[in-house]
């Protein structure tokens, strides 16, 4: 697939408020799932999750008068970004399922070290310097310190498994946002986040009836929870970061990435009661500052540029 020509440019100040606000709604995902678990299985989560957020995507197209038309070119792109989606997904909700919702929130929010990472290979230009070696660097210092800092003995609900799934979420997170946004250069951003929500809305149901048992509840907190991490982050979320990463420049928006670990931790501590442990207080310092020096380099860079054309 040929890509056309740059129109992406840097983040002003409007759509920098507008990201800062989706980073702090993106913090309380964990916690809403963290919530949904205690009535229903993993995989359930997710295709319900999907259809709430699917709902939302399909108004929005109708609303807008998007075509659900698929294009012969548009199959590919389709079939990548959902299956990443789907399998990114797995990862986040049997890791959440594992570990707490501080942990899994922190060690997610590496997503654009991961994406820096991956874009060095697979974004012509998007070369590695030596503060973004700094920022993946210190990242992950701070993944190692969430990870062995940390036992289940200082903090309840911590085990390895589910720290090692939350970063490998990540890191599929960070290759279907770089992929993501070059497909999105040559075809609509809303049928590819509709595209990736039918896809996993259909896995993740068939396999789900296939080796979980299905459970509802008609507690408010569970619906409630379903409602945020669907309607809200799938359906809202979604499509408000697409929208943004089609028009702006990635590296001017994941500059307030490091909002959601901060705002996740926090909400995991009012609602579930999580204490933070001190490996988390040490990873997650060392992840903040991590995206601060990558995302900030990108963010001066990419600025700097565009006030000289």
């Amino acid at each position: 697939m040929k890509f056309k020509k740059e129109k992406r440019r840097p983040a002003g100040f409007y759509p920098s408020v507008f990201q800062i606000l989706l980073s702090m709604l993106w913090g309380g995902n964990h916690t809403s799932i963290k919530v949904a678990l205690d009535y229903s299985p993993p995989l359930q989560i997710g295709w319900m999750r999907f259809v709430s957020g699917g709902i939302v995507t399909v108004l929005y197209m109708f609303f807008k008068r998007e075509s659900f038309l698929i294009k012969k070119s548009e199959v590919f792109p389709l079939c990548v970004i959902g299956l990443l989606f789907s399998i990114q997904i797995v990862f986040m909700n049997y890791g959440q399922y594992l570990t707490t919702a501080g942990h899994a929130t922190a060690l997610n929010a590496t997503f654009p070290i991961w994406a820096a990472s991956l874009a060095h290979f697979l974004v012509p230009n998007d070369s590695m310097t030596k503060y973004k070696f700094l920022a993946i660097v210190l990242s992950y210092l701070g993944v190692l310190s969430i990870v062995f800092l940390d036992t289940e003995l200082i903090t309840p609900g911590i085990s390895l498994s589910g720290d090692l799934l939350s970063i490998t979420s990540a890191a599929f997170l960070g290759l279907r946002l770089v992929l993501t946004s070059n497909f999105a250069q040559n075809m609509s951003e809303v049928k590819l986040m509709l595209g990736q929500l039918i896809m996993g809305t259909s896995v993740f149901l068939i396999v789900s009836q296939m080796v979980e048992t299905t459970r509802f509840s008609y507690e408010f907190n569970y619906w409630l929870a379903i409602f945020y991490q669907g309607s809200v982050i799938a359906g809202f979320g979604f499509l408000a970061n697409a929208w943004l990463m089609k028009r702006y420049l990635p590296s001017t928006i994941t500059f307030f990435s490091f909002i959601q670990p901060l705002s996740g931790v926090t909400v995991a501590w009012i609602i579930l009661g999580e204490n933070p442990g001190r490996g988390l207080i040490v990873g997650l310092l060392l992840i903040v500052l991590g995206a601060i020096i990558f995302s900030g380099e990108s963010y001066y860079k990419s600025t700097r540029i565009s006030s000289k054309k």
